[in-house]
């Protein structure tokens, strides 16, 4: 019977070696599961449909749908899961782009046990795993600069903002600022719409490309 509390992931690689790998860091855990496993994007829709993931661990490069691709057709669908590109290489185009069209996070295979594990459970709860410097290293792999909506957010929101892409959690924005949590969500759920992205990780992008980071 599956408990209440269990993430179900779906695993996304063409390498079965990878798949294997991966299921066994998730089956070290009691909070998480792998429920299904493919190997291609064009089969990701069918296992979402069928087991229903909280979040998505996808490839970016696979021989028929790569990772992109797959994403943009999650985020299509009317409550698409979380997604999480994984990739072998460093911060390229292609992790950039995921994250633009909607991927809430994303790994390198090279990463700890514990590197997925953590970002697995952060992601499944509607947050996002990164740091200043992955942010860094995106914005150097396609510096596109764009405000991106900034001129409709609210001055409050800007400094939400500007402490959230230095990945900063919601407790450590409301300190900083002296905020509640609750007043915190509000105000990124807002700047998430005005600015038209899918995450914090998107956000992020443009607080770094339009300078409010330094």
């Amino acid at each position: 019977m599956t408990s209440p509390f269990e993430i179900r992931v779906v695993l996304a690689d063409d390498d079965p070696f990878v798949r294997r790998g991966v299921a066994d860091i998730f089956a070290a855990t009691p909070d998480i599961r792998v429920v299904e496993s493919v190997s291609d994007g064009d089969e990701v829709p069918d296992a979402v449909r069928n087991h229903r993931p909280h979040v998505v661990l996808m490839d970016l490069k696979m021989p028929r749908v790569g990772g992109l691709e797959a994403t943009r057709r999650m985020m299509a669908l009317p409550e698409p899961p979380k997604v999480v590109v994984m990739t072998a290489m460093d911060v390229d185009d292609l992790v950039v782009q995921s994250i633009e069209a909607g991927a809430h996070s994303f790994l390198s295979k090279s990463e700890a046990p514990e590197t997925f594990q953590m970002s697995i459970r952060v992601v499944a709860a509607g947050k996002t795993l990164f740091s200043e410097e992955s942010v860094r290293q995106i914005v150097t792999a396609r510096p596109r600069e764009s405000t991106g909506g900034l001129e409709r957010l609210t001055d409050r929101e800007i400094e939400v903002l500007r402490v959230m892409a230095t990945g900063a959690t919601n407790a450590a924005i409301g300190q900083q600022l002296f905020l509640g949590e609750t007043t915190v969500k509000t105000h990124l759920s807002s700047v998430f719409q005005k600015l038209e992205v899918g995450s914090r990780v998107g956000a992020a992008l443009v607080a770094f490309r339009a300078g409010l980071v330094s």
